[in-house]
C-alpha cells in the first residue's frame, strides 16, 4: 500500500490536504473530490452513505495505506461505514476537532459551524459532552458559507457578508469557534476580521491541525521523497482543475475516477 487518500464532496477536504502536505511533505496524496454529489450538506443519511461506500471502491483500487474523511458530513454519516469496508485506517475529522476545542477553550462555551447533517448528526456535541458533560454547544448550519467557498467566494466582500450574517446569529459568550466543514477555513480571515472589529478573544478550530497529528500515530510515513498529488473528482475535471489553480496559482492534472 502506498500514499494517503482525501475523500470530500469538493474543495473543503483542501484545507486538511494543506496541512497534510505541510507535516508530511515526502508523502505521497490522492485527492477525490466527490462534486457530481456536491452540497452533501443537504443529502440523505443513506445517500451520503452510498456516495463514501462508491469513494472507498475507489480507494481501495488506488491501494491507499490510510484514508482520511476531509468532510465532516460524511465522517458523521459514514465513517463507521467506511472503517468497516476499508483494509487500512480510516480517520474522519470531527472527533479530532471535538478534542482540540476542548484543549482551547477556557469556559467550555463552543460556537460549531457546519452544514445541516454535521448539526443534525451531533457527533460534535456528543463529543464534547462526553469530555465535559457541563459545556454548551452552540451549533449553525452554514449552506450559503459551502457555496460561496466552492465559488471561489471565500475573500469576496459576498463571502465576507455571509460570514458575518452567521455570526451575527450566535450568541457572545462563547470563546471557542469550531470549523465544522472543512470549506470554512478558506473563509477564516473574515472570520478573524469580524472578531478584531467585535474586539472579542475567539479560539478558532481548524479540526484538519489535530487530525493530521493523529494520522502521524497510525501510518508510517515516506521520508527522503518527493511528494506526490494526484487529484480526482466525479464532476466537470475542467471547473474542478479552475478552482485548483485559482486556488493554488499554478497548473494541475484533475482526472476522473473512471480514467
Amino acid at each position: 500500500m502506498q500514499g494517503i487518500g482525501l475523500y470530500d464532496s469538493g474543495l473543503g477536504g483542501l484545507t486538511v490536504l494543506r496541512e497534510a502536505k505541510r507535516c508530511f511533505p515526502n508523502e505521497k496524496f490522492i485527492y477525490f473530490a466527490d462534486e457530481a454529489h456536491l452540497p452533501y450538506g443537504t443529502k440523505s443519511l443513506d445517500q451520503i452513505r452510498t456516495y463514501a461506500q462508491e469513494a472507498g471502491r475507489h480507494f481501495q483500487k488506488a491501494g491507499v495505506k490510510a484514508l482520511v474523511v476531509a468532510c465532516n458530513t460524511a465522517t458523521g454519516a459514514a465513517l463507521d461505514l467506511l472503517q468497516k469496508q476499508m483494509p487500512c485506517p480510516v480517520l474522519g475529522v470531527i472527533e479530532p476537532g471535538a478534542k482540540a476545542a476542548h484543549q482551547a477553550s477556557k469556559n467550555k462555551k463552543y460556537a460549531l459551524l457546519a452544514t445541516q447533517s454535521t448539526i443534525d448528526r451531533g457527533l460534535y456535541q456528543a463529543y464534547l459532552k462526553n469530555l465535559d458533560p457541563q459545556g454548551q454547544v452552540y451549533g449553525l448550519a452554514c449552506p450559503q458559507l459551502v457555496l460561496a467557498v466552492e465559488d471561489g467566494l471565500a475573500d469576496h466582500y459576498i463571502g465576507q457578508k455571509i460570514v458575518r450574517e452567521y455570526l451575527d446569529q450566535l450568541p457572545v459568550d462563547y470563546d471557542t469557534l469550531i470549523l465544522g466543514c472543512t470549506h470554512f477555513p478558506l473563509a477564516r480571515k473574515a472570520m478573524e476580521d469580524y472578531f478584531k472589529e467585535k474586539n472579542r478573544q475567539v479560539q478558532i478550530i481548524d479540526p484538519a491541525i489535530q487530525t493530521c497529528r493523529d494520522l502521524a500515530d497510525l501510518v508510517k510515513m515516506e521520508e527522503g521523497k518527493t511528494g506526490k498529488i494526484t487529484y480526482y473528482t466525479s464532476g466537470d475535471k475542467r471547473l474542478f482543475r479552475e478552482k485548483l489553480e485559482r486556488l493554488f496559482g499554478e497548473k494541475v492534472h484533475v482526472a476522473g475516477w473512471d480514467s
